[in-house]
């Protein structure tokens, strides 16, 4: 019983996560921010302490389409040293899950100009969905799973807070730093939280498989 309630939930959540996605997808492909975006774009640029903004200039270079995959190599390995093999073959399932936001802009949508206006769409240089966001909450929050399974009780803790510090930040820096448009954060987040969800139910699966091949389950230390 307690399994099918949360099975149950879980496709619940992944339900509507999705159709939040591909409703807001389908929003904000007009020509303009959508009301609000403004205004709050404008208040997060102008209120957004000094120590934020430092934090946005240490990480923004670190997730490109050159560095990211860099750094998801460096998360996969300390994965590995600390956790095994098969957490970090999932973290790289992450990884590819958040490629797929590579491929191209969603949605033809601008970045925001300095002075927070709307401009000319120009070809793989969209705003939706934020990047950025896609990749931490995929990448981070699979580190955050993975740490309540594998790290012991107080250091799990300190891994997940400290994982959605900078998924937080990452996203608030986003539009503070203008970057983005409001909405592109939200839905570079319903992106992300999709796929997590999505790597949440095939963690086990794929385990059970991997158990079943001898060679599989050797090489993965399962």
């Amino acid at each position: 019983m307690l399994a099918n309630w949360r099975s149950c939930r879980y496709w619940t959540l992944e339900t509507v996560l999705l159709t939040s996605s591909v409703a807001l997808t389908l929003a904000v492909r007009g020509d303009g921010p959508l009301f609000g975006e403004v205004g709050m774009a404008l208040w997060m640029r102008n209120n957004t302490p000094g120590v934020i903004d430092m934090f946005a200039d240490l990480t923004d270079p670190v997730i490109t389409d050159v560095t990211a995959p860099l750094l998801l190599a460096t998360i996969a390995f300390l994965v590995w040293w600390r956790w095994g093999r098969y957490p970090a073959l999932v973290v790289g399932l992450a990884g590819g899950f958040t490629g797929l936001t590579r491929l191209g802009d969603l949605v033809n949508r601008p970045r925001p100009t300095s002075a927070v206006t709307w401009s000319e769409y120009s070809f793989g240089n969209g705003g939706y969905p934020s990047g950025h966001v896609v990749f931490t909450v995929l990448i981070l929050g699979t580190v955050a799973v993975l740490a309540r399974r594998y790290a012991k009780p107080r250091t799990s803790s300190r891994v997940v807070g400290v994982m959605i510090l900078l998924i937080v930040l990452t996203a608030w820096t986003r539009i503070s730093e203008l970057h983005h448009w409001p909405l592109d954060v939200i839905g570079g987040a319903l992106v992300g939280c999709t796929g997590l969800g999505g790597v949440i139910w095939l963690y086990p699966r794929l385990a059970a498989w991997v158990e079943r091949q001898p060679r599989l389950k050797h090489l993965l230390q399962l």
